[in-house]
């Protein structure tokens, strides 16, 4: 059964989670959207974009619908996450998009005040009930306790799934990672001093002129992820290309291990267990082969170095929007889902799709 989300935030990532719920129907259904820009603006945003192309299906609007193929999508222009009536919509799961309502209080408004059932915040968050990396520490979700989660970054996830493998099949220690990330939507044109979105002045500097360090607290978020690795130190860094960025993680195992054993193990996971999570290509890779990967990371060979104390070192290239994108659909998935009826229970209410 087809689980039915609710995008609040309809920017970047909204745009994306919409363009890969109309590729997979039977398992995520857009159901609303809530965006302070009018319906016809969200409709032209989904229909063209710079990065991405054309949409590949129809897009049309309706009084309080965006209508994507032949399925209407309810449309609400809250500014306030306590006032949009996600119940009206038969809202399973709400994804937190707009980058503002990164507290979990104020997130837990989407269940307590418009009636959704879970809460997947899109960015690292404080206060949430838990936070999830899909293929690092997804399988700890525990449905009773955790009602808001965060998945931490889209660096996060692809630095999260790399340190994971490392750590299970040679252990890892005394950890390094540094995160290239391409340039985000709330990054300015030229300087800007005030709404830069973060505390950092730097962050306010002309995104397409400078190499920008970032405080993000990336390293951080790894350990909370996996603990089993301990404090980590990191690097961050915004660069001014417009998609694909890089993760790389270092550190030492706990025996010396060669640069084919290290590819081995994670071409195995990629091909295993964390198939979709972690792709592996074998070719020498720049940034923009990542556009459109749904993966977390896309996996870089030639980028992998051992020596011989049990240092290691290996990177591999993400697409910021779009594997992200497809882990946070894949928590939806997860969080979404419903306990079957017992025998003898009586039907479950039955979810009306809504009607133009």
């Amino acid at each position: 059964m087809s689980v039915r989300i609710g995008i609040n935030g309809f920017g970047r990532i909204g745009r994306s989670l919409l363009r890969i719920a109309a590729e997979h129907p039977s398992a995520i259904t857009v159901a609303a959207i809530n965006d302070i820009a009018p319906v016809d603006r969200l409709a032209y945003g989904l229909k063209r974009d710079s990065l991405r192309g054309r949409f590949a299906g129809s897009v049309s609007v309706a009084p309080g619908r965006l209508i994507v193929g032949d399925q209407p999508v309810w449309t609400w222009h809250e500014a306030q996450p306590a006032r949009i009536p996600w119940a009206d919509a038969g809202v399973d799961v709400v994804i937190e998009a707009t980058g503002k309502f990164r507290d979990g209080d104020l997130a837990r408004t989407h269940i307590t005040h418009g009636g959704a059932r879970k809460v997947v915040i899109s960015a690292s968050a404080d206060r949430p009930d838990a936070v999830l990396v899909w293929g690092a520490n997804h399988e700890t979700y525990d449905p009773d306790r955790h009602d808001v989660v965060s998945p931490a970054s889209c660096g996060v996830n692809a630095l999260s799934v790399l340190a994971k493998v490392l750590l299970d099949r040679f252990g890892l220690r005394s950890v390094h990672t540094t995160v290239v990330l391409a340039a985000q939507g709330w990054q300015k044109i030229h300087d800007s001093l005030t709404d830069t979105s973060r505390n950092d002045p730097r962050l306010g500097r002309a995104a397409q002129t400078s190499i920008l360090p970032h405080d993000h607290v990336a390293g951080d978020l790894v350990s909370v992820v996996l603990p089993g690795l301990g404090p980590i130190r990191y690097s961050y860094y915004c660069v001014p290309t417009p998609v694909g960025s890089l993760a790389e993680v270092s550190g030492f195992t706990d025996r010396p291990v060669s640069a084919e054993e290290v590819n081995r193990a994670i071409a195995e996971a990629a091909a295993g267990p964390l198939r979709g999570v972690i792709d592996y290509d074998p070719d020498p890779t720049v940034s923009i082969d990542v556009l459109n990967n749904p993966a977390s990371c896309l996996f870089d060979p030639s980028g992998t170095r051992t020596s011989a104390d049990g240092g290691v070192q290996v990177r591999g290239w993400f697409d910021n929007e779009w594997g992200f994108s497809n882990r946070l659909l894949d928590l939806a998935r997860l969080l979404g889902k419903r306990e079957p009826v017992p025998a003898g229970a009586g039907r479950a209410p039955e979810v009306v799709p809504a009607a133009v």
